[in-house]
């Protein structure tokens, strides 16, 4: 018992941040949206500026995608076909997942959310169905995502499960040089700030066969050729030996979630995933809207305005990092991590910040390691320059006053 998770412990220990979070006003903030990440809220009035928004190339609110998901919607006539898609689906659900495969170069399938593809696929794995039938030692990384350690329980029904330091790459070696089979559990882009060793990882897959398992959700979109993430760019094309989940509601801006399962045509693959990944892959489905809107962006991500989109990104990472400090100055991905280390100072100096019309997600224990609390930055390529050089002024003036 708790080998892996203790739920009424961990609620013991963070009920007393939540609810410390909640007096200042900085959780269930109801709003209307305004665009351009602007909200106004319901109850007070007052307007500010989303911080932490993972639109990071701000197509949540694109208006190509919006029509999209509207037209969808009205041409299907439906919300769901409301019976399983293994037996009946929309044809918007063929087109989306075929327009998928053909941007990414992948057998890609989707499902409702990128923690139902870890709930669907982890599983798998840990069975050995991709391992040549022979469950592979399940390595997690200690800083992968809630979603992923939270399948722990799961996964060690089927196969032996151990846990290394973050980006530890000797010691996977050693797991490695031990053991036939070994499958590597991470994130591409982690989301409280920093990536994994992508190039290091692939050395280890072509010297052992190293099978590798990565959550791309704050990867995708952002960087890369059609916006192929940070580890489809550095592998050049997937391989049967990785598999990629993600999101498409952070940077693709559309709806659900979706499962990188290996080279474009791996049909017995995608047969194995729909018919054996439980009901959060067979019965649950990104809606018409959500599809629609999907369609919408994956043709977008084919176009010029994606490489201006992940430009103005740019743009906006490189003048935050030129104001503050933060241990991922430089890194070109769009999340910051401001660490204070102490719950109590995150929450007054969100509070703070919002006051000035800026909000700011403080983070702390489950969400991140003990004694690591802080400021969730995320940064989007519809931030205007002058706002952002606003915030840091006020965020370095906070921060001053509570060293």
């Amino acid at each position: 018992m708790h080998s892996y998770l203790n739920v009424k412990k961990s609620a013991a220990t963070s009920d007393v941040f939540w609810d410390i979070t909640e007096e200042a006003g900085l959780f269930d903030i109801v709003v209307k949206g305004l665009g351009d990440g602007v909200h106004r809220s319901v109850d007070t009035g007052r307007e500010f500026l989303n911080m932490s928004s993972y639109s990071y190339l701000g197509l949540d609110t694109h208006p190509a995608l919006v029509q999209a998901a509207a037209d969808a919607v009205l041409a299907e006539g439906a919300l769901n076909t409301s019976t399983s898609r293994m037996r009946v689906r929309f044809e918007s659900l063929r087109n989306a997942e075929d327009a998928l495969c053909e941007l990414w170069d992948a057998e890609v399938v989707t499902v409702a959310s990128c923690a139902a593809a870890a709930w669907a696929t982890l599983p798998l794995l840990a069975s050995g169905l991709f391992t040549d039938g022979e469950p592979p030692l399940m390595v997690f990384d200690r800083n992968a995502h809630f979603c992923l350690n939270a399948m722990k329980p799961s996964v060690a029904d089927e196969a032996e499960v151990t846990t290394i330091r973050h980006n530890d790459v000797a010691a996977l070696e050693d797991l490695c040089k031990k053991h036939k089979q070994v499958a590597y559990v991470a994130d591409g882009v982690y989301s409280t700030g920093g990536q994994a060793p992508v190039r290091d990882l692939l050395r280890l897959q072509e010297t052992y066969g190293l099978f590798l398992f990565f959550d791309e959700a704050h990867g995708i979109s952002t960087v890369g050729e059609r916006g192929r993430g940070v580890v489809l760019t550095e592998m050049g094309a997937i391989n049967d030996r990785t598999l990629i989940i993600t999101s498409l509601n952070k940077g693709f801006g559309s709806s659900g979630g979706a499962v990188l399962l290996g080279p474009r045509g791996s049909s017995r693959r995608r047969t194995l995933a729909i018919r054996n990944g439980g009901p959060i892959m067979w019965s649950q489905r990104i809606n018409t809207a959500g599809l629609g809107a999907t369609l919408a962006s994956a043709e977008l991500h084919r176009t010029a305005e994606l490489a201006t989109l992940q430009q103005r990104l740019q743009d906006v990472i490189d003048l935050f990092d030129s104001q503050v400090e933060t241990e991922q100055r430089g890194d070109g991905l769009p999340i910051r991590h401001v660490n204070l280390g102490d719950e109590e100072l995150t929450v007054r100096l969100a509070k703070g910040l919002l006051e000035h019309g800026y909000y700011t997600s403080p983070i702390f224990f489950p969400v991140i390691g003990r004694g690591k609390a802080g400021l969730r930055l995320m940064l989007r390529a519809n931030m205007h320059k002058s706002d952002v050089e606003e915030f840091c002024e006020v965020l370095n003036q906070q921060w001053d006053q509570l060293r």
